[in-house]
């Protein structure tokens, strides 16, 4: 499994709400087509005729276009953040959806999002938020997502936000326990960091 985090501001429009409210993710570029059904000449012949984008831009152009088709897979994790929260959501399968139009006001490029759960800006460790402020439209997690840390909240997070517009999750009763037994065990880490973070997810969770 490994971690990405994408911007979810393009060509000036911010895409957040949209995000979490329609459980997707996206790219712009959408006069290329469909990313597995077209060859990557085509790509880069569309990015040059109909974007008119420079030879020392369009490898970095090509790479997000090839990352998000191919590279990213279901099952991977995925960050996107605003101005407070980072939001976690389970990657599933890249779609090519243009019924709404190909213009720059539209995501075409697509994968679907399962968000789990959302953690503040100020709680991230020093790797993960290294990740979510790089420039990069895509850029991924170079150590194993386990260092990420972000257990402790996605658990705590999936279960108190029921009502929540940034969660569709529904969580039972039994895999409330059970998470909080996870939290539990945390608070006996040899790791100070992660013991300080289950302790504050149990806290929220009992002050819920």
């Amino acid at each position: 499994m490994n971690l990405f985090h994408i911007q979810s501001t393009l060509q000036e429009i911010d895409w957040t709400a949209s995000f979490l409210e329609n459980n997707f993710i996206g790219i712009g570029w959408p006069a290329t087509g469909d990313l597995e059904h077209e060859p990557a000449e085509e790509w880069k012949e569309q990015l040059v005729q109909r974007y008119r984008i420079g030879k020392t831009e369009i490898r970095d152009v090509l790479d997000t276009l090839h990352t998000f088709a191919y590279v990213m897979q279901d099952g991977d994790y995925v960050l996107i953040n605003d101005d407070e929260w980072t939001y976690v959501g389970d990657l599933g399968d890249y779609f090519y959806d243009d019924s709404n139009g190909t213009g720059e006001e539209y995501i075409c490029h697509r994968r679907g999002v399962t968000w789990l759960g959302r953690i503040p800006l100020a709680e991230l460790n020093d790797k993960v938020l290294a990740l979510v402020s790089q420039y990069a439209i895509i850029a991924k997690f170079e150590y194993p997502i386990t260092q990420a840390q972000l257990e402790p909240w996605v658990s705590i997070t999936s279960a108190t936000t029921e009502g929540d517009n940034h969660s569709s999750v529904r969580v039972d009763e039994g895999t409330i326990q059970e998470a909080l037994n996870v939290l539990k065990k945390a608070l006996h880490s040899e790791e100070e960091d992660l013991r300080i973070r289950a302790a504050a997810a149990i806290l929220q969770y009992a002050q819920s």
